[in-house]
């Protein structure tokens, strides 16, 4: 209905270019998404996924320096330290039994300071010739970016669906105390669920430092927000166990096409986050009143 609407109102929007390029523009999203998917399918949330994607673009970029001699160096860092924070938060939930949304937020801010300091509040550096193509070229009409999604997202499906830690991961976000007595080893599959989400938005961050070529201390502050609008749009539970990356991937189309569609009717920009919050509200009434029916 939306692509209908956004066709009636500008007909070039729905040229196959058009929103090929969509894809690219949001593709850091999907990443961050699809980690934050895994954790909500749990019962949880991940609210330093901004952070994350911050300090891996800034990291990317000082490490890389512009040199793609560098660049699988930077890959590797920005990886294993995004894998870090999400064990961090996973050991944080398991182990010390802080609820989700207050030690990710408290990791988050500890990101955000540690990016401040890497950079002493002055990103510098910038990202290798191969991880702009990534971000910004094209095979044919296809942007590269929408390839690595694609990938991405056909991994998770397949880990979610066809093998013993999505079944289980599902079992433990609908109901944790059944999956432990069954002998499913629930703070395992929480901390996986938690490094994967940290993986991938530290993927995100180098995706969007290629995308933008530099680094900034102000790339990830809408991507907490803006994942959690879209893995609801999925239909994804908040309360776990019900949903998949299916809804969010198309989640994410949702909200690109909206965004694109508000720009070039030339809404403000503080018009557009107030209905990106009022999505984030009428999903979760929506899917309150489900649960409760």
């Amino acid at each position: 209905v939306l692509l209908v609407v956004a066709g009636v109102l500008i007909p070039a929007f729905l040229l196959p270019e058009r929103l090929l390029l969509l894809g690219q523009q949001v593709a850091a999203l999907a990443l961050v998404a699809i980690g934050q998917t895994l954790v909500v399918l749990i019962g949880g949330i991940d609210l330093s996924v901004g952070a994350v994607l911050t300090l891996s673009l800034v990291l990317g970029a000082g490490i890389a320096r512009g040199a793609d001699s560098m660049v699988l160096v930077a890959i590797v860092a920005c990886l294993g330290v995004g894998a870090a924070i999400g064990l961090v938060n996973g050991l944080l939930i398991t182990r010390l039994r802080l609820p989700a949304l207050i030690s990710t937020l408290a990791t988050a801010t500890m990101v955000k300071g540690a990016s401040w300091v890497y950079t002493n509040g002055a990103p510098n550096g910038s990202m290798p010739p191969s991880l702009q193509y990534a971000a910004n070229g094209k095979i044919g009409i296809v942007p590269v970016a929408d390839i690595i999604i694609a990938l991405v997202f056909a991994g998770v499906l397949v880990l979610l669906t066809r093998t013993l830690f999505g079944r289980r991961l599902y079992a433990v976000g609908a109901n944790p105390r059944t999956a432990e007595l069954t002998g499913i080893r629930v703070e395992r599959i929480t901390v996986i669920a938690y490094v994967l989400c940290g993986m991938l938005a530290a993927a995100a961050g180098l995706l969007l430092g290629g995308y933008i070529a530099v680094g900034t201390l102000d790339a990830g502050e809408t991507y907490v927000l803006n994942s959690l609008a879209v893995v609801l749009i999925g239909g994804t539970s908040l309360s776990g166990g019900e949903g998949g990356v299916w809804g969010t991937i198309i989640g994410v189309v949702i909200l690109a096409v909206l965004t694109a569609l508000l720009i070039q009717l030339s809404v403000p920009i503080a018009l557009r986050s107030v209905l990106l919050a009022l999505i984030v509200i009428v999903g979760a009434i929506l899917q309150g009143r489900r649960i409760t029916t």
